[in-house]
């Protein structure tokens, strides 16, 4: 396995002096934070240990409408009917639905963003489903397919249930995925205020109404959990997300989310390294009729990084064993491995940026004997 190094100039390295590394601690019970685009886990506490999510599951329940929306089965002008079940559910927050009164599907999207009606979300749980059980299985199977390893869903709303668990981490990879997947319909996350049969009501995400950048996503609230918030915020065209369960209190809720936000944006920073189909390096192929091969990623290549260790930033191609000419275009040659002081390395396959020719079978020959003398040396 033959290994390349290469010294990445990115004049954004040298700017941060090395410095002791980020740390932050937080009063909740579970916490995460991740980078809204790489995905990297920036802080965690408990972040896989299983949590009542309460109203923190309506992320799931929207991510379901969206989806829905976006492949044109559903539409928003759609109208869903309140059955008696939906209508009498109280308990907890309302969007105040009428039994047997149509509703616009943009409308319950509000009801169950904005409202965090429980109400709302019954009456899209027995639209699209039939039932609210035959709904969170939906829910659970969705959870499956983006990656949730550690979450199960019972209902639609939140309310209490010992088997509609999940993780802060789990929700903030299904926060990133609503986010990105769905941009044409998150707007609606950041709106604070909607009113329904006369009520109008104010959203409970308080970062909202801070001068900090977030837009989204739901808070939850449980007796035997605690205050929760999945929050996301923006600042210079970098996404944040951060996952808390287990507060004491609201104040104390919205006051440890802000300081794990801000503390992600203070302390860490992306770097774009390449872009798609870029040329990474060159590399030796056995037996190719040139001496060096380009090699390009089949990706962007964005990471994150703590900003006091980004001038250590180093790169080395690694080139898979057995390769060898001929080889076509695309073909998968090997994978850049970047590596961060203190950090987990990063890997990223690597592939032919063009048509790699086998060498004549005089070439072959020479350069089997150069290298059968050279090892006799070594």
């Amino acid at each position: 396995m033959k290994k390349y190094l290469i010294h990445i100039a990115v004049f954004l390295l040298m700017l941060t002096p090395a410095s002791h590394a980020a740390y932050i601690d937080t009063d909740a019970e579970v916490a995460v934070v991740i980078d809204g685009h790489t995905g990297k886990v920036l802080f965690s506490k408990d972040k896989d240990k299983k949590t009542y999510p309460a109203s923190m599951t309506k992320i799931m329940t929207t991510l379901i409408i969206f989806e829905k929306l976006a492949n044109e089965t559903l539409s928003l002008d759609d109208k869903f009917l309140v059955s008696e079940k939906a209508w009498r559910e109280r308990e907890g927050s309302s969007m105040f639905v009428e039994v047997d009164k149509e509703i616009r599907v943009e409308d319950l999207l509000r009801g169950i963003i904005v409202q965090s009606g429980n109400d709302a979300c019954i009456v899209v749980a027995e639209n699209i489903a039939g039932t609210e059980e035959s709904f969170a299985k939906m829910m659970t199977q969705k959870a499956k397919e983006i990656g949730m390893k550690n979450t199960n869903f019972t209902n639609s709303t939140g309310m209490y249930d010992k088997d509609n668990y999940s993780t802060v981490y789990d929700i903030a990879l299904l926060s990133m995925h609503l986010i990105n997947e769905y941009p044409q319909y998150y707007h609606l996350f950041a709106e604070t205020e909607f009113e329904w049969s006369g009520i109008k009501q104010n959203n409970r995400n308080s970062l909202l109404y801070k001068n900090m950048g977030v837009d989204g996503l739901k808070t939850g609230h449980l007796s035997k959990s605690g205050y929760g918030l999945a929050a996301s915020a923006v600042d210079q065209n970098r996404r944040v997300i951060s996952v808390v369960n287990g507060f004491e209190s609201t104040q104390k809720r919205t006051q440890g989310s802000s300081r794990l936000i801000t503390w992600a944006f203070r302390e860490f920073t992306n770097l774009k390294l390449f872009e798609k189909e870029d040329i990474v390096g060159q590399v030796e192929i056995s037996g190719a009729s040139s001496k060096e091969s380009d090699v390009s990623t089949g990706e962007e290549i964005i990471i994150t990084v703590p900003k006091s260790k980004r001038d250590g930033l180093t790169t080395n191609i690694v080139v898979d064993d057995n390769i060898s000419a001929p080889l076509n275009a695309g073909d998968k040659v090997g994978y850049l491995e970047i590596s961060v002081p203190g950090e987990e390395n990063q890997t990223y396959e690597l592939y032919a940026t063009n048509e790699i020719d086998r060498s004549n079978i005089f070439v072959r020959f020479f350069n089997y004997l150069i290298n059968l003398i050279l090892s006799l040396f070594n």
